[in-house]
């Protein structure tokens, strides 16, 4: 576990902001363009869970080991939770090492499914380590885990 704690209030608000006010998220004709200008594929997800109906449209552009940068559109198909945990992600992920991308990435898994994690890269995502309480609510979270590793090709 990370040495970082956010009490009730704080997460709250870290998501409402992150939904509220996405710097990394932009508009899916946007994406597009991006997409097209910088010839990398953007890649849709849609949730596992039956009753969500949560999609998210994202853009990882590498360079030399890098992500150079990381988008995404949901055009309002995606829950609170939804978007701001890959706001946070893409915002994080920009300008660092797909290596540690990868091993962040390894990290919020176990921390979804209550197992030991060390989040000390990428701490805000630790506001949804409650959502094990939740498991309806896990899928929020790994639709973007999933979405990123698919994006970099993790296996």
């Amino acid at each position: 576990m990370s040495n970082l704690s956010f009490d009730k209030e704080k997460k709250r608000q870290i998501i409402l902001e992150n939904f509220n006010n996405p710097t990394n998220e932009v508009s899916l004709a946007k994406l597009k363009e991006t997409s097209n200008n910088l010839n990398t594929s953007f890649h849709t997800f849609s949730s596992l869970n039956a009753s969500c109906g949560d999609t998210i449209h994202l853009l990882i552009q590498q360079k030399s080991n890098f992500v150079k940068l990381a988008l995404f559109a949901s055009e309002q198909q995606a829950c609170c939770l939804t978007v701001a945990a890959t706001n946070i992600l893409c915002h994080w992920m920009e300008n660092k090492k797909i290596e540690l991308v990868k091993t962040e990435i390894e990290n919020m898994e176990k921390m979804l499914q209550k197992q030991k994690y060390q989040l000390d890269n990428c701490p805000q995502m630790e506001i949804f380590g409650d959502l094990s309480q939740f498991p309806q609510r896990i899928e929020c979270v790994n639709l973007v885990l999933r979405g990123v590793k698919k994006c970099l090709k993790f296996h």
